[in-house]
């Protein structure tokens, strides 16, 4: 399967669930956490398009993603959606084609090493 010939949104659609799946594994695992809803309350500072937009925004000033993975977030953050959707939802739709594209190509390594470094990043704030 070639990521680069399916629609944006349909590599975004995939990457949101993909990265809720991960977010709700890590938190299950090691949160400590034992109430659905103190998940959810918790997964909730991981799945923002806010908390995606700024990390976008951190990490393309810090050159971590590679130039195939910039190309991927611009054509998903680009592509014509809802007219209304804010700036950070446009960014968040970028991160998660990335995830996306990723998860198509089985590359979990590299899928992991985002999603480390995104939880490191959230941890922090």
């Amino acid at each position: 399967m070639r990521p680069d010939l399916i629609n944006p949104s349909v590599l975004a659609y995939l990457g949101d669930s993909v990265f809720e799946l991960l977010v709700r594994d890590y938190l299950v695992r090691e949160s400590g956490l034992a109430k659905t809803h103190e998940i959810q309350k918790e997964a909730i500072k991981y799945v923002t398009a806010t908390s995606h937009a700024k990390f976008m925004h951190d990490m393309l000033s810090e050159g971590f993603f590679s130039e195939d993975e910039v190309g991927i977030y611009k054509r998903g953050r680009n592509n014509k959606g809802n007219k209304n959707e804010s700036i950070e939802h446009l960014h968040s739709t970028g991160f998660e084609a990335i995830i996306g594209t990723l998860y198509l190509q089985k590359d979990f390594k590299r899928m992991n090493e985002i999603f480390n470094r995104y939880k490191e990043y959230i941890n922090l704030r």
